[in-house]
């Protein structure tokens, strides 16, 4: 998985040269520096910023992770199958906070509506599990860009989660309507400009 979210960065990355003196467009590889080893901490960001209303971008991401056909084998005469698919996407809104002084570097904040849905099943279940929920992420974040085409974020999120089932599957939001982080994630961004 990581092999292929590298290999689409540099597509876009080779696509984009012929237009990179507009730079409205930006295409970040996005890591959870707390689990750099899970290919759950990776996901694409696209931002776009708007023409008619400086500092302004639009946000999208989205993470897929298929993880399925594991075998899990209790004894000798008993096997069961467990796996899960993944489907974060978010959109929203942030604004570029300039610091006078400096050029390459910047604030920002923002936030992102998301939906995340997970369809799994557990080694101890025999059915197969749907879950869903979805929410807001205020956000802040710091970029830095030593080059034309390239640019370096570190951004923390907050989570505010909306959960409208009652379900057993293990996770952060079980049994619980509405859960509030306020340091949910941190993330770094790979981002090329284009």
């Amino acid at each position: 998985m990581k092999k292929y979210l590298i290999l689409s960065i540099l597509c876009s990355v080779l696509s984009g040269t012929a237009f990179s003196q507009l730079n409205r467009n930006e295409v970040t590889l996005v890591i959870s520096p707390v689990k750099l080893d899970e290919q759950s901490s990776y996901s694409l960001l696209y931002r776009k910023a708007l023409k008619d209303k400086k500092n302004w971008s639009l946000r999208s991401g989205m993470r897929l992770l298929i993880d399925t056909d594991k075998e899990t084998r209790e004894d000798s005469s008993l096997s069961s199958n467990e796996g899960t698919v993944q489907l974060d996407l978010s959109a929203g809104l942030q604004r570029k906070l300039v610091i006078e002084s400096l050029d390459k570097i910047y604030l920002y904040a923002g936030m992102d509506g998301y939906f995340n849905s997970e369809f799994n099943r557990k080694s101890y279940e025999t059915y197969y599990g749907y879950y869903w929920d979805f929410g807001l992420r205020p956000l802040v974040g710091v970029s830095y860009e030593p080059f034309a085409n390239i640019r370096f974020s570190l951004e923390s999120q907050s989570n505010m989660n909306i959960n409208l089932q009652e379900y057993s599957a293990p996770g952060t939001n079980k049994d619980q309507r509405i859960t509030f982080n306020p340091l949910n994630q941190l993330a770094i961004g790979f981002g090329y400009l284009f």
